[in-house]
Formats: C-alpha cells, structure tokens, sequence
C-alpha cells in the first residue's frame, strides 16, 4: 500500500488553511456564502485562495506533463560517467564511515554528503537523502537519485491531492454551495465531482498496487504483455519457416506452431484480465480529467464576469 501520501507536510498546510478561513468564518456571524458589505472581504480571500489552490492542481498536471515528454531541465543536465562513479565510491565510503559511527547526526551526514556531490561537480544531477536506520539507534542511511529541480513527482502529488480537498471546503465557504444560478450550478456540481473521483483516485493509488499483486498469481503484468509480444514474434517467424520449407520440416514447424498459439491463447485471456484490473484502477482519471479542466475554465470565466460586472 502507498501510505506515504498520508504521512505528507502537505496534509499540515491544507489543514491549516481550510481551518483558518474556517476560524474566520466562526469569528463573524454570518452565513456562508452571503452577499453582505460586512462579508466581502470573506468572500475575496476564499474566493482568491480558491483560485490559488486550482493553479497549484493545475501545476501538478503540468509538471506531470513536462517530466512524461522529458521537458524537466534534469533531462539536459549531464555529468560525465567517471565523475558519477567517483561520486558514489566517496558516498559509500561516508556510509561506512556512519556505521563506524565516526560522523553522527543526520546534519552532519547530509553536510558531509553535499560536499561530495559539490566536489565531484555532480551536485545538479543527483542529490542524497538521509534517513534513519532502523537497524540501530542513531545511525542513519544514504540514498542517492536523481534531482529534480522543479520538485520530485510525489511531493507534487501530495500536494495536488491535499489542497485539492482544502479547495473543495473553501468552494463552499466562499459560496455556501449556492446553486441558485446556472454558473453556480455548474461550479459546486463540477467541484463535487471532480473532488469526488480524485479522493476515489487517492484510494485507488494507495490500495490499488495491492489488489494488482493478488490478482497477477505468476505472471506481473508488465512480464505478461511481453510474452503475448514475444509468442506473437516467435509465431510470425515460425510461419515464415513454414512457408520456405519443404518435406520433413513442415510437420514439425506445424506441431511448433500449434504449441505456440496455445501458449499465447492462454498469455492472452491472462492479458486480458490483468488490463481490466489496470483499466478499472486507471479509469477514474478518463472522468477526472476532463471536468478537472472545464472547472478551471468556468472558474476563470466566473473571476471575469465578476471583476466586469
């Protein structure tokens, strides 16, 4: 299970913001979404905060995007194999001197860490987390990967999901889910939805991988779609033979033949039913998505007409 997103610094900022607008709101006796001069200035924050919590969903998609067509700057940020090599011999060295308990302190080993990659000139292309070692009491472990400068994926993630939920509370305080209009309508309906089926999406990324792993018995999917491609090659091939060949060769590449379409029947119908696994783990996005971006449309569309009217 993939329960590192629960355990994000991300879920401590939404919280703070859903809860200060919400200690506002408890601080002046008005009701939600109301029209009042004495709440306008309630309903510009939660308004403006919305929005701000909409572009950092929207960001998330677009750093997904940049990394998928390999536009991050750490894809053109290079370093030369010998550097990379000694980078990591000096790391495992600073490791065996933390088990040796010659340098203590998760500061120090992250200092000492720094330096390496400064010195080695890898300091843009990797970068070296330090946690703690649950084999003793005190020490601490190394790992080396990639950087990223705009963010690593799973923070973006995090935050995606978190000020995804802290925006669906702010919705309804800035508006009180008031659908007495057709744009109001489609704004709470939309945000409804979309909040709905990310929060189904973060249940499916956490317990998904697990239900994935029951089903697959032997075979992973990844290892079943290569063999469906590899017995489609070797059967090609085999019929190629069967063509060009002549006497005794014939029945035995038809025996072959047969044994192969056997065994990519079965490879098949296991393909078959571990892509629905992955298309009913997946396919909440193919919803998600779309509303996701006409909500950032209508949301653009209702700061207009606001600010024109």
């Amino acid at each position: 299970m993939n329960l590192g997103i629960y355990r994000s610094w991300h879920s401590l900022g939404a919280a703070a913001l859903a809860g200060g607008l919400l200690a506002w709101h408890l601080l002046q006796p008005m009701p939600f979404g109301s029209r009042d001069d004495a709440n306008v200035v309630y309903l510009l924050t939660t308004g403006w905060v919305a929005v701000a919590c909409y572009v950092v969903l929207a960001l998330y998609a677009v750093r997904r995007a940049a990394h998928r067509l390999r536009l991050s700057p750490e894809f053109a940020w290079k370093a030369k194999l010998p550097q990379l090599e000694r980078a990591q011999s000096k790391l495992r060295e600073l490791q065996n001197r933390v088990d040796r308990r010659e340098l203590a302190g998760a500061a120090a080993v992250r200092a000492a860490a720094a330096e390496i990659l400064r010195g080695e000139g890898v300091q843009r292309v990797l970068r070296v987390d330090v946690t703690p070692d649950p084999r003793a009491l005190g020490l601490v472990r190394l790992f080396t990967a990639p950087r990223e400068p705009l963010g690593r994926l799973a923070s973006w993630l995090h935050a995606h999901v978190f000020y995804g939920l802290a925006a669906a509370a702010i919705v309804w305080f800035h508006g009180g889910a008031r659908c007495g209009s057709t744009m109001g309508l489609l704004l709470n309906g939309l945000s409804a939805f979309v909040i709905g089926s990310g929060m189904l999406g973060a249940l499916l990324w956490t317990f998904g991988p697990g239900w994935l792993t029951r089903a697959e018995r032997e075979l992973s999917i990844e290892k079943t779609l290569a063999l469906r491609d590899h017995y489609d090659r070797k059967i090609e091939q085999a019929e190629q033979e069967l063509a060009n060949a002549t006497g005794a060769d014939d029945a035995r590449l038809c025996v072959e033949i047969a044994t192969l379409q056997g065994q990519r029947q079965r490879i098949r119908r296991e393909a078959r039913r571990l892509c629905r696994y992955r298309l009913l783990l997946r396919g909440w996005r193919l919803l998600h998505v779309p509303a996701s971006v006409l909500l950032l449309a209508l949301v653009a569309v209702h700061v207009i007409s606001i600010y024109y009217y």
